[in-house]
């Protein structure tokens, strides 16, 4: 990771953003000389690039609060350093907290069990580490400055992930910039990855319209660009989600296992999986599966020790129908 002084957007009088493979929020404490960090990025080796670049941008200040959106390595792969050599705090949810303590947690969920060893590296696990304050959504957080104070709002947005957060931040100016996690992606990222790793898919679905509601003059999505207005990006991450419920739905005109419409979810997106592929997009996939069963749209069949999904027919007036 390169940063330049280019990296640094100014999007209100103390309120600034990163630009990096994650993107970094950041608010300044002008009175007490502090620095609040949204996300830490991915290890020890970027958080490091990020204190150097912060020390020659804000000289004299340092780092007294890190908040995590949610506890995927990208995203608080940085706070096992800063608690080591700096006496920063580090807020997040209660659900990430707890997977921060046990960044183990992470690989076995998306693999479903023990992850085998060539999938255990620092872009999926971060080191551990522990919350020093728990967000709400509903209790407001500030940061005083004389008479005024930087309101900072958390927003429970999961889905992506168990107890992923947004994160409000309202400047003394009244400007209000929303960084979002992996709530939403930017259009680019969207482009390039249709297909985007979530945990559970109908709350991602009702985070993504929950997004639209809320009111900011710059949405900051951790991957992608600072957009100005969040309905539309809402939107077509919920067509790329909903296109990739319909293609399943498609794949399941005839019965198939897992495994089966893993392969032509990926053949029909012209991907060709190595073992992070295979993981991250199966583990979607079954996502996706839970998902279209428990709305009623598939269910499944047990045949000789093997599952199988199919698309679910309806019984209406001696018509039947298929979803």
């Amino acid at each position: 990771m390169v940063l330049t002084k280019d990296s640094l957007i100014k999007l209100s009088e103390n309120v600034f953003y990163i630009k990096s493979p994650t993107n970094i929020g950041l608010i300044t404490n002008k009175i007490k000389k502090e620095l609040y960090l949204i996300d830490t990025g991915n290890d020890d080796e970027s958080i490091k690039i990020i204190i150097n670049f912060l020390n020659n941008q804000f000289d004299g200040y340092k780092i007294a609060v890190a908040i995590n959106t949610h506890s995927h390595a990208d995203h608080c792969g940085g706070n096992s350093y800063l608690l080591e050599n700096t006496n920063c705090e580090v807020w997040t949810s209660k659900g990430e907290s707890i997977l921060m303590e046990q960044p183990m947690m992470e690989m076995n969920i998306i693999w479903g069990g023990t992850a085998i060893k060539d999938v255990k590296t620092r872009y999926f696990i971060a080191n551990p580490s522990k919350a020093t304050k728990i967000l709400k959504e509903g209790k407001t957080e500030r940061i005083n400055l004389n008479e005024k104070s930087i309101l900072i709002d958390p927003i429970s947005l999961p889905g992506h992930y168990v107890d992923q957060i947004g994160i409000l931040v309202t400047d003394i100016d009244g400007k209000k910039s929303f960084f979002m996690g992996d709530a939403v992606s930017g259009r680019n990222v969207i482009r390039k990855y249709w297909i985007q790793y979530l945990l559970d898919e109908t709350k991602t679905k009702e985070s993504l319209t929950k997004l639209s509601c809320i009111k900011a003059d710059f949405y900051v999505p951790s991957h992608g660009q600072l957009v100005y207005d969040i309905e539309g990006l809402s939107e077509l991450n919920l067509i790329a989600v909903l296109e990739t419920e319909e293609l399943i739905l498609d794949i399941l005109k005839e019965e198939k296992t897992t495994e089966q419409i893993l392969k032509e979810v990926a053949d029909r997106n012209s991907i060709q999986m190595k073992i992070s592929q295979y993981i991250l997009i199966g583990s979607t996939l079954r996502s996706y599966l839970s998902g279209l069963y428990d709305s009623g749209k598939i269910t499944y069949e047990i045949k000789d020790n093997v599952m199988y999904w199919k698309r679910k027919i309806l019984n209406i007036d001696s018509t039947f129908i298929q979803l």
